[in-house]
Order: C-alpha cells, then sequence, then structure tokens
C-alpha cells in the first residue's frame, strides 16, 4: 500500500481523553477503515506484539448493544 493511497481518518489521542491507556490510528484504503489501537506506554520493541487491528464491520453503536 503506497503512502498515496492511504488517508488518515483519525490522529492518535491520548489515553487521558478517554480514560484509556490506549492510543489509536484509523486509515482509510480502498473505501475500508481500519483502526489499530495499541498501549501508550509500550517500549519500541514490544509495539509489534501488542497491538489490536479492526476494520470497518468490526464496529456497532453503543446504542445497538444496550
Amino acid at each position: 500500500m503506497s503512502e498515496s493511497s492511504k488517508r488518515c481518518v483519525g490522529e492518535r489521542e491520548s489515553a487521558t481523553d478517554h480514560g484509556s491507556g490506549l492510543q489509536h490510528v484509523t486509515v482509510e484504503h480502498d473505501n475500508i477503515a481500519v483502526c489499530t489501537m495499541f498501549p501508550q506506554e509500550i517500549d519500541e520493541g514490544a509495539i509489534s506484539t501488542a497491538w489490536l487491528t479492526a476494520t470497518t464491520d468490526s464496529f456497532v453503536a453503543l446504542e445497538d448493544r444496550r
């Protein structure tokens, strides 16, 4: 995937914004949003094993699950 084919949808957010120790990066490629979440404070050597990625259809509205 080339840099020109990606569009940044969201920016990293600080953990204090949401009360979580996670950050996220969301990119869109070919109309598919991909969100990758990872710990805010992590050793650079461990970051490749401490992440979770989800695509658009992995998310549901909170109101639908209450």
